[in-house]
């Protein structure tokens, strides 16, 4: 922010606002550094209601994705996030009580995950990823999706163990555990099958009673004065009936009441009551006098110094409410005010004031730059998160890497062949032959898995695979290059 000093009128309609008294010092620049550090937002989790009916959890943001389990229409799933009008949903709750995923790896590495002597539970014992079984295929060659990676030292409740031997999916023998899934897994929800649950607050409604001086046992209003007259009566004792008190209450004071009865008596209360009213009716008059006095004095009219008048405004304001143009004009009448200052002492601390102005608008633009890494971050720790998803899926297969055209063996002088290179190095590891999987023309530009017999061809001088299954093992990695 580019700071200028003007000497221009300042605009005193921008402080024309109803904020709350806030004291303003040195603090308030180490105030605004903690709230700087703790503005990261996490996302939320909230709970929303089913609405549609035979509603899927899918394992992936779209339609396309095949769904692993179902829930109820009126449950509550808990939702940790939003992509492309899908919600992320945590696999928690009674919904997911009898869901349940695979656990696959080869028989020889018993190491990998250890299973207790009656075969009911399992701990991991390194990065193992939880499968999504396909409702539509009850095979593992279509249940492949991973719903999490578990780290070390998770346990598993362990619903069934078999073996697979060899076979396309799997080069070697396979222990397949069925488990339920963990908290750690999630699935996607479609949006229009959700409704948000919505806490409001209970609120306690009373109902008015009339109330009558008869409900509340109140006296009515003759008797009321009545009584309030009874308490201006001076009530006397008598010294003699004290001093012949000789009994266990010796001491206290014996009071009798006037004579006074009938009419007398009450002719004396509103004697008495008449003579307060005239009192207080003077007492009135007297202080009216002296207002009418105080009125007619000199007003003296004080005049303030800019600084004054911007301290008075300072306290009446939050700067988080100003604009970058109100920052500004506040930082530069500061400056205005310590060059009008008489007294050395008043004039540092408008400058003092000023410095702190800057220094709040420079962590602002900071807070903002900052929020734009983060932002940068988060997008970058998910794409490398859903890579390391398909990284972690590429033991079974025979090449992994990115599935391009090629432009040397492009149909003209050569045969025309696919070539998987390397995501990383960019080195291409092998070639495949379009017309042995027609698919693979659709997966150009993506992460891919090959399953198949990896060989050398002489005459072209280059490595052929040959086929058997085609995976997509990430949606976003997009990138179609040629040689």
């Amino acid at each position: 922010m580019r700071w200028m000093r003007s000497r221009g009128p300042y605009t005193r309609s921008l402080w024309h606002k109803e904020v709350p008294m806030v004291r303003r010092s040195t603090v308030f620049i180490s105030c605004s550094l903690v709230a700087l550090a703790a503005s990261a937002v996490a996302a939320e989790t909230a709970w929303y209601t089913v609405t549609g009916e035979d509603v899927h959890v899918r394992c992936g943001a779209d339609s396309s994705y095949y769904a692993f389990t179902t829930v109820e229409t009126g449950s509550r799933v808990l939702v940790k996030g939003e992509k492309l009008n899908w919600a992320r949903v945590v696999a928690t709750g009674s919904n997911f009580e009898d869901a349940w995923g695979y656990v696959k790896y080869p028989a020889s590495e018993t190491g990998r995950f250890t299973v207790s002597a009656d075969g009911s539970t399992g701990n991991t014992m390194g990065a193992t990823p939880v499968l999504a079984p396909n409702m539509n295929a009850d095979d593992l060659a279509h249940s492949w999706r991973q719903l999490c990676i578990l780290p070390r030292g998770e346990s598993l409740t362990i619903l069934e163990t078999s073996t697979v031997q060899e076979d396309g999916l799997h080069a070697v023998p396979h222990t397949v555990h069925k488990v339920l899934l963990p908290e750690q897994a999630e699935g996607w929800i479609n949006m229009a099958d959700l409704e948000a649950v919505i806490n409001e607050p209970v609120t306690t409604e009373r109902e008015e009673l009339d109330r009558t001086p008869e409900m509340l046992g109140e006296t009515p209003v003759e008797e009321t004065l009545l009584m309030e007259a009874v308490d201006e009566v001076v009530i006397e004792s008598t010294n003699d009936d004290v001093a012949s008190n000789s009994g266990p209450e010796a001491g206290e004071m014996v009071w009798n009441m006037p004579s006074a009865t009938g009419d007398d008596f009450i002719d004396s209360i509103f004697v008495e009551w008449i003579n307060h009213a005239q009192e207080e009716e003077i007492l009135e008059n007297i202080e009216e006098e002296m207002m009418a006095e105080a009125m007619e004095l000199d007003v003296v009219e004080v005049e303030l110094t800019r600084l004054q008048q911007l301290e008075l405004t300072y306290e009446g304001m939050a700067i988080a409410d100003l604009d970058e143009e109100e920052i500004v004009c506040l930082h530069e009448e500061y400056l205005v005010a310590a060059e009008e200052e008489e007294d050395p002492v008043r004039a540092e601390f408008a400058r003092m004031r000023a410095r702190q102005i800057e220094i709040y608008a420079t962590l602002v633009e900071q807070n903002g730059t900052i929020g734009g890494l983060v932002e940068q971050i988060d997008n970058s720790t998910r794409m490398a998160g859903e890579r390391e998803l398909a990284i972690a899926n590429t033991g079974d297969y025979e090449v992994v890497g990115r599935l391009e055209a090629s432009a040397v063996f492009d149909g003209s002088e050569r045969p025309k062949l696919y070539r998987i290179r390397d995501s990383k190095t960019g080195r291409t590891i092998a070639y495949l032959r379009p017309e042995e999987m027609a698919i693979a023309s659709t997966m150009l530009g993506q992460h891919v898995g090959i399953m198949g017999l990896l060989s050398y061809d002489p005459a072209l001088e280059v490595n052929i695979v040959q086929a058997a299954r085609v995976d997509l093992l990430a949606s976003n990695t997009a990138h179609v290059s040629v040689d």
